[in-house]
């Protein structure tokens, strides 16, 4: 029987820290692909300390967590006192309150603490941004105090409730006799929670993505925005350090907790043993830290004298330096350096609506779809731009210009276009299967489909099949194209977004609609994909603009950064990255000839012209239609 306890034991320690190993193996591969090891290198963990943006949101994060842990231990503490002076009954019942928190899900508590923060910050204090550094410590803060409150406890109910009233009897005010007594015996577990508290800020991704602002990013949320393309192997070498921090941290925490365990029972007339004075050493020093921490990121932005232009464009939506390509906006800063880009990203329109009419974020320069520069511009959210500033909008092809969101031209300069197709594995689906959208509907590869997870474009694919109009207002329609859409669910393996590019290119999955741009990229690392586009039945032809916000503070700043896009040679170097199809015809010459030559990337104009662009719906209909896109999910 103990023999079988430990191999269950050990099968559960390999089952935990496997991809641990994968990982910190995979930071010392010389090849990219984790799969395979070529060889041991150090070359990932340069890469990663010369990557002065990669550090510094690793600072944003580490200084996160550690404001957070300070200030969490210290109202933890205060709130643990107080609780454990309570009748047992009350006591708990505000313990049940407290674990609350923990047991809540994580998106809802960061939905909630997001709708807190800009009802206070909009509504009632008029702040132009209501999402900020301050906002996120709040949040850390928030979900961290229920840790230190269990760590703390335990240590207030061990202890020998005669030592604070000796200590009293000896003539200490009861703050002499918390300081230097009670402090004493709960130390171990203010700096268990210390350390949980740290690394629960330090991990947190779901809460800090709803609360996150313009002005401060931390790693966990940078990260996701990069999942779309492969994770670059420096990120593996982080990956590996923060988990060796993490364990050292865990490590120290049990540590601390036998210490605490084997003082126990010792006897101690007073809290000045080495023990003691230690444990309020690192209480001081830590109180300290946090302090000298906070005003210094005070300072820091306070003496900032160049100009901060907010950047908020789609994840993944822009050159980077990596593949080998330039680094955008490190050039930008390069030739302009009385300027600095905080780029930040968004996962969907939606989302960017959402925090810009919410008033959550402040920032300069947006670059939403067709139909939501519609809906920006109807709602007045937009600011006509001043195209003296922006020369280069000369060299925008005429046919990006008079859109039906923009027919005027005022408020928004093309950044990028593409179409919407189907995404197939030539060495599974037949030639003569690939006929249309109706592919998507093919029960001979049930299981092995992928469907758009969002209901715009979901809906788009069977209003093409069924021959409606993708910008129908008819609801009669709109049931009839969700009737069609339940029909496909059982042969669909799943609903997906930028989870795609793992699903296709490991053939998972056969079958996909997706945005041609990503599908070229798709296409790229496995030669066996292959792009269709129904011409015959229709697609989505849509084009991204740079816009300015209403929000915005530094307009001269974003018409220069606007210009500096349109430039043939930025323009053509970013779309090397991104791989769509750039609206400035003089871009192709400063491209990979690859991308410039696609005919998936720059399909013919006479292919272009059977393709339609979405529009803006009334809230009605984009309501409606969101509604029965559920009930299909959940059918």
């Amino acid at each position: 029987m103990k023999r079988t306890n430990r191999i269950f034991t050990i099968l559960i320690f390999i089952f935990l820290y496997i991809p641990m190993a994968v990982l910190i193996v995979a930071s010392f591969n010389t090849g990219k692909d984790i799969t395979s090891f070529d060889g041991f290198t150090l070359q990932q963990y340069v890469r990663l300390f010369r990557d002065e943006k990669l550090l510094r949101l690793l600072g944003n994060s580490v200084l996160i967590s550690v404001l957070a842990s300070g200030i969490s231990t210290m109202f933890g503490t205060m709130a643990a006192v107080g609780i454990h002076g309570l009748k047992p009954k009350m006591r708990k019942a505000v313990m049940s309150l407290t674990n609350i928190p923990m047991t809540n899900p994580d998106i809802v508590t960061g939905i909630s603490l997001s709708l807190l923060f800009v009802f206070i910050g909009g509504k009632l204090l008029g702040q132009k941004e209501s999402l900020t550094f301050w906002t996120l410590l709040i949040a850390h803060v928030t979900f961290n105090l229920p840790y230190v409150i269990l760590n703390v406890m335990p240590k207030l109910q061990q202890m020998n409730p005669a030592l604070q009233d000796a200590a009293m009897d000896l003539g200490c005010t009861p703050v002499q006799a918390f300081f230097k007594v009670t402090l004493h015996e709960i130390m171990p577990g203010m700096i268990a929670g210390a350390i949980m508290a740290f690394t629960m800020s330090l991990d947190d991704f779901v809460i800090s993505y709803f609360v996150t602002g313009s002005d401060f990013m931390t790693l966990p949320v940078k990260i996701y925005s990069e999942t779309k393309k492969p994770i670059q192997p420096k990120i593996y070498a982080m990956f590996t350090l923060l988990f060796l921090l993490i364990l050292v941290l865990m490590i120290t925490m049990n540590l601390i907790q036998i210490r605490g365990e084997q003082n126990k029972h010792k006897r101690r007339a007073t809290a000045d043993s080495k023990y003691a004075r230690l444990a309020k050493r690192i209480g001081a020093f830590a109180l300290a830290a946090v302090l000298v921490l906070g005003v210094g990121l005070l300072i820091f932005q306070g003496r900032s004298s160049t100009v901060t232009l907010n950047v908020y464009n789609w994840g993944q939506n822009i050159a980077d330096g990596s593949d080998e390509t330039m680094d955008i906006i490190a050039e930008f800063e390069k030739r302009y350096p009385d300027i600095k880009v905080n780029y930040i990203t968004y996962a969907s329109n939606e989302e960017l609506y959402s925090k810009l009419s919410t008033g959550g974020i402040t920032v300069d320069v947006i670059i939403p779809s067709d139909y939501m520069i519609a809906r920006l511009k109807n709602e007045g959210m937009l600011e006509e731009l001043n195209f003296e500033n922006i020369p280069n909008y000369a060299l925008v092809d005429d046919s990006f210009k008079n859109q039906h969101f923009d027919p005027e031209n005022k408020y928004s300069v093309p950044y990028t276009w593409g179409t919407v197709g189907i995404l197939y594995n030539t060495k599974y689906v037949a030639e003569e299967d690939v006929t249309g959208w109706d592919l998507l509907w093919n029960k001979k590869y049930t299981d092995k489909i992928l469907m758009f997870d969002n209901s715009r474009d979901a809906f788009g694919i069977a209003q093409f099949l069924l021959g409606y109009s993708i910008n129908t207002t008819d609801k009669t329609q709109l049931q009839a194209c969700a009737d069609k859409l339940k029909e496909q669910k059982p042969i669909l393996q799943q609903y997906v977004m930028d989870q795609v590019y793992d699903l296709m290119e490991n053939e998972v999955a056969w079958i996909a609609p997706y945005y041609a741009g990503d599908c070229m990229a798709m296409m790229q690392n496995n030669e066996d994909l292959a792009f269709y586009l129904p011409v015959d039945q229709g697609f989505n032809f849509f084009i991204d603009s740079m816009c300015i916000p209403t929000c915005c503070q530094e307009k001269d700043a974003a018409e220069l950064f606007i210009n500096f896009m349109c430039d043939p040679e930025i323009s053509g170097a970013n779309m090397d990255y991104i791989w769509y199809g750039s609206p400035v015809s003089e871009a192709k010459q400063h491209m990979d000839p690859v991308l410039a030559e696609s005919d998936v990337v720059y399909p013919d104009q006479t292919v272009l012209d059977n393709g339609t662009s979405f529009a803006f719906l009334p809230e009605e209909i984009s309501r409606y239609m969101e509604t029965l896109f559920m009930q299909v999910r959940n059918s």
